[in-house]
């Protein structure tokens, strides 16, 4: 049986889908299976797997309609044969040495559940824009700058902030752990990745590799959390809850993460996108997380007030410095 499992799911990505698979076929460790899933694609997606299907390492499955992408990762997570998982967008792309690089991390350190590299993001075209380590620095500077082996809920910290594993094309995960843990929770359609890394490092270690191997692309066809942020926040504040009842929250919870969650809530419910049910649901997850929640809104609107009232009475400064100007250039 092969060590690694490679799981691709693919919908309408034929543009990016050869570059995908021979980036993976043409890796320089050897001893994984391929599991291509075309999730309901109506473009030449199916014709561009069937040209791959000579290759023992590749197993094709097609399905007629599109659903989730995560039901379609967790069904295939369940026929693998791997000991180690890795969970690929079909639109992403890598280095030849990103699974090698990974792999040695989880068969050197069998406390680690969960193996990372860091990323690079690409656009249309496979231009590189930035590293994602960009995306860490306001976190730690530091601790992303080289490789490491570090307590999964130590690590934890970290995730209260933010995603800090930011592309499950470049994670390697051990599947047993990845079963145990729940696999992805196909009801979170933005954060099913964030809920589940947590869940894993609650029980296992994680590593990292410093060196940018995995390549995830940006286009105009990705998903766009920020066009739906009512349900955004709402799964982010399940993870909040899942962490603030398993760990000790960071000193920072409150001033850093709690009250910047309930302002980005009240802006959520100011702009009309979000629903009744939905707000309660985002009250009684805050509330669980602090009583004190109540006064912390009514303490919020205040000083969102006081910022308008502010910018009224600049503007009317402003408004009577341009008349007096004006009255003062035609006496």
């Amino acid at each position: 049986m092969p060590k690694v499992s490679i799981v691709i799911v693919n919908y309408n990505y034929g543009k990016y889908l050869d570059e995908r698979i021979r980036t993976i076929l043409n890796q320089s460790y050897k001893d994984f299976e391929l599991i291509i899933v075309d999730n309901g694609s109506t473009d030449n997606s199916v014709e561009i797997i069937n040209h791959y299907i000579s290759d023992s390492r590749v197993i094709p499955n097609f399905y007629p309609e599109n659903v989730s992408p995560y039901k379609r990762w967790n069904y295939a997570a369940d026929i693998a044969q791997g000991d180690y998982l890795l969970i690929s967008s079909a639109d992403d792309s890598c280095h030849p040495r990103m699974l090698e690089k990974l792999t040695e991390k989880l068969d050197n350190h069998p406390e680690v559940g969960l193996a990372y590299t860091q990323s690079i993001e690409i656009d249309n075209e496979g231009t590189t824009l930035r590293s994602f380590k960009q995306y860490t620095d306001e976190l730690d500077i530091d601790h992303w700058s080289s490789d490491f082996i570090n307590s999964g809920k130590e690590e934890c910290k970290y995730l209260f902030f933010k995603c800090t594993i930011p592309n499950s094309s470049g994670v390697l995960m051990r599947r047993k752990i990845f079963i145990e843990s729940g696999k992805f929770d196909v009801q979170m359609p933005f954060s099913a990745d964030w809920m589940l890394y947590a869940k894993i490092l609650m029980n296992s270690d994680i590593a990292f590799v410093a060196e940018p191997l995995n390549y995830h692309r940006i286009h105009p066809n990705v998903m766009r959390k920020n066009n739906r942020d009512d349900i955004f926040l709402e799964e982010r504040l399940q993870v909040l809850y899942y962490l603030f009842n398993h760990l000790q929250p960071p000193d920072s919870f409150i001033t850093k993460i709690y009250d910047p969650t309930i302002g980005w809530w009240l802006r959520v419910i100011a702009s009309g996108k979000s629903t009744f049910s939905g707000n309660q649901r985002i009250y009684r997850i805050l509330k669980d997380i602090n009583p004190t929640l109540n006064y912390r809104v009514v303490k919020n609107l205040i000083e969102i007030v006081k910022r308008k009232l502010k910018i009224s009475s600049n503007l009317s400064d402003s408004i009577l410095v341009d008349n007096k100007a004006f009255t003062d250039s035609i006496k």
